[in-house]
């Protein structure tokens, strides 16, 4: 059974390789307006919320925009994916590649 979990792992990832845009290397088009406006939503569509929502979502997407092609591939894919979950919000993005950059410097070993 790891065995075809193993390679049920390999062909996904080539699948998602050979699917992806071939303009991965632009910046992600998200609708912070609608992400903000569903952010808004939960809190009884606060203004205040939707404002501070869109700001940090600008804040995010100029920081990020800066060093998008410094960004390795396989972290731009996986923290697309991510941010894609709850709808495209640049500011998950962001963090994402913050956290995943982070991870990347400092692999643990596991000890017995």
């Amino acid at each position: 059974m790891g065995r075809k979990v193993e390679i049920a792992a390999a062909a996904a990832f080539i699948l998602i390789q050979w699917a992806a845009p071939t303009g991965a290397q632009d910046m992600p088009r998200y609708n912070p307006a609608d992400y903000c406006k569903k952010v808004a939503d939960v809190s009884g569509g606060s203004s205040m919320i939707y404002n501070s929502c869109i700001e940090m979502e600008q804040n995010a997407y100029d920081r990020r925009k800066a060093n998008w092609s410094s960004v390795s591939a396989k972290s731009r894919n996986y923290c697309d994916e991510v941010a894609g979950v709850s709808g495209g919000s640049y500011t998950i993005l962001d963090s994402c590649i913050d956290m995943e950059t982070d991870a990347s410097a400092s692999t643990p070993e596991f000890k017995f």
